[in-house]
């Protein structure tokens, strides 16, 4: 212990200052190495004291208010540490990754939330080397999803169950508090939720634009975020008290603002759900199906039983997507894209493909990975061309930055130098 805090302090000591962006990044995975594998070391502590029993020697009531007490540590600290503890007992490949520093401590604490819901937990170490791959191979919100997924496949009645009990639940309300301030609160179920979430992108995105129009006439083109005249949250606020505006604006029966929320479900587990809700029995989901799909443009899980019976109510698009995610082709002769074309895009990505964007493909410009203009090699309108790109990265494409789609799906972008993003 005494080797491994010199060694920290002769870190610091010696400075963390790097002089380009690739020793940035040289520092920042360097550092993220290390401190997994000390969160590593704090999690083995606590089962090591746990088999020890070694926290009875001071009345604790277990290993965890130990090394809640002895670390001055928060309840929910303590308690994730915990159940990391419970989970990596199962886990083993998991455990080593952890230990080695290959995986990350946000990751690990998503297993051991899966690992906890008794419903799957058997079917885990079953699943655990697709789970350390994923985690290892990508973002924590690519994991994320992967994991949120996998859990839905499995266990489908009880997703199904808690989603319904949700919507059946389903409040809101507004509390003023003892200053006269308000504060609002609520909650429903998957289907009605990302409808709701539509519409508040909607009219949140109509604030933001309003606040740079507002920065840029003061500002030029020299506006930047800070010059916004509201923060973000009070953007947010202002959205709610719009939207409530605008319905009590809008006489019974007058013309509203039409917002569509498209959900994408595979086939399988539309002929799934639908057979469900006919009344007849079904095999139980594969866990493993790399297939499966039901959500949003954005990424928000959708219940399928909810996404097929709005389907019998709403309507329904058949789209034909390739292995790379490819939903259709189209002539050279549409420079933008629109329509179907439009529509192919956004269903193939929930997110900005540059490399640690996360702006939802709802708010993303569709445009060509390489460039329309004839001049610049004359990219086809089409969806293999197509990829969703915020205003920022669409604009950079266009200094020497080179993008294209593997053939599993996977975006990659180069700089002008030909190194990748990573």
């Amino acid at each position: 212990m005494a080797r491994a805090t010199a060694a920290v302090d002769e870190l610091l000591e010696t400075g963390l200052d790097p002089a380009s962006s690739d020793e940035a990044r040289t520092l920042v995975r360097g550092l993220e190495t290390l401190g997994r594998k000390v969160d590593a070391a704090r999690v083995e502590a606590l089962e090591v004291i746990d088999r020890g029993a070694f926290h009875r020697h001071d009345g604790h009531y277990s290993a965890k208010v130990m090394v809640r007490h002895t670390a001055q540590l928060s309840a929910a600290e303590a308690a994730a540490r915990a159940k990391v503890a419970r989970a990596l007992r199962d886990l083993p490949a998991t455990r080593e990754a952890y230990r080695a520093g290959a995986i990350g401590t946000d990751q690990v604490r998503r297993m051991a939330r899966v690992h906890a819901n008794a419903r799957v937990r058997d079917r885990l170490p079953q699943s655990e080397q697709r789970f350390v791959t994923a985690a290892t191979g990508g973002s924590y919100k690519s994991f994320d999803r992967f994991a949120t997924d996998w859990v839905r496949r499995l266990d489908e009645d009880g997703t199904c169950d808690l989603n319904q009990r949700h919507h059946e639940n389903r409040n809101a309300r507004l509390v003023q508090d003892f200053d006269q301030s308000w504060r609002w609160e609520g909650g429903c179920g998957s289907l009605q939720g990302a409808q709701m979430h539509d519409i508040f992108q909607h009219f949140y995105q109509a604030e933001t634009l309003a606040d740079w129009e507002k920065a840029r006439a003061e500002h030029g083109d020299d506006a930047r975020p800070e010059h916004l005249p509201r923060s973000d949250g009070q953007r947010r606020a202002d959205t709610f008290f719009t939207i409530f505006e605008r319905a009590a604006s809008t006489p019974p029966g007058g013309k509203a603002p039409e917002i569509v929320t498209n959900i994408v479900i595979d086939e399988a587990t539309w002929d799934r759900h639908l057979t469900k809700l006919a009344g007849a029995d079904v095999e139980p989901a594969d866990p493993d199906d790399h297939s499966y799909r039901c959500d949003t443009f954005d990424g928000h899980p959708i219940e399928p039983t909810e996404a097929v019976a709005a389907a019998l109510v709403g309507g329904v698009k058949r789209v034909v997507m390739g292995a790379d995610r490819v939903v259709i082709d189209k002539s050279r002769k549409q420079r933008l894209f629109t329509g179907s074309a439009r529509l192919a895009v956004q269903l193939a990505d929930n997110e900005c493909l540059w490399p640690g964007c996360h702006i939802p493909v709802t708010n993303c410009q569709i445009d060509h990975t390489t460039g329309w203009a004839p001049a610049r090699g004359g990219g086809r309108t089409n969806p293999r061309n197509g990829g969703p790109a915020c205003g920022r990265h669409n604009r950079l494409k266009e200094r020497g930055y080179a993008l294209w789609r593997d053939l599993v799906g996977q975006w990659h972008v180069h700089r002008p130098d030909g190194t990748r993003i990573e």
